[in-house]
């Protein structure tokens, strides 16, 4: 006999059903309903709280007992990570599922969450990056960019460096013809930029696309 299911676990059935009534987007819906079952303490909450979506809402797909743990561990990942939480929010499930399963630091999951929605990596193409480490690629070739940017600090706004320079001012590791057809550095730009994402955004779109 399951003994879980002598718990009372009416507040939260009740719970489920206002969420299921409000027509939620699915992510905010699988966000709730962790909220739900992370609230009771039980370990067969998520269980229970499957067994009951399933009986009375059984046209709803994806309440399985293992989803209903990764609904509670979502919520419970970025509970106290608002801002991380707010961007989550705007990925797919599968995309979060994966980050969220993923031996990764909360900076680096906010990284792969501008990634991904970014680029628009699926899910394999996601899970390629993580294992292949592309982070840790892209900020050493960051630092050498960031690097030739500097010593062209003083060229004219509106110089572009050519083609025919960028060996020698780049290492021949990190930029390879196909990339050095497709870009060209306007100075100014790495001069003046501020932001670091940006430069990242650049360089990521070289790196993951070429």
């Amino acid at each position: 006999m399951n003994i879980c299911k002598n718990i009372d676990y009416t507040d939260m059935y009740e719970a489920l059903d206002v969420l299921m009534a409000r027509q939620l987007p699915q992510m905010e819906l699988y966000c709730e309903i962790g909220k739900a079952v992370y609230r009771r303490t039980e370990k067969g909450a998520a269980v229970m709280a499957s067994e009951y979506l399933n009986q009375h809402y059984p046209d709803v797909k994806g309440f399985s007992p293992r989803s209903l743990l990764r609904m509670r561990d979502f919520y419970r990942t970025y509970e106290n990570h608002p801002s991380l939480l707010s961007r989550a929010m705007k990925l797919g499930w599968t995309h979060n599922v994966v980050i969220m399963e993923t031996d990764l630091s909360m900076d680096l999951r906010e990284w792969y969450m501008k990634a991904a929605e970014q680029f628009g990596r699926n899910k394999s193409e996601l899970i390629e990056n993580i294992i292949c480490n592309v982070y840790q690629h892209i900020i050493c070739d960051t630092e050498y960019i960031a690097s030739a940017a500097a010593r062209v600090e003083n060229i004219q706004t509106e110089l572009v460096i050519p083609i025919v320079a960028l060996p020698r001012i780049i290492s021949h590791q990190i930029i390879k013809f196909s990339i050095l057809w497709k870009f060209t550095i306007r100075c100014k730009i790495w001069v003046q930029n501020n932001s670091q994402w940006e430069m990242f955004v650049k360089i990521s779109l070289m790196f993951m696309r070429c």
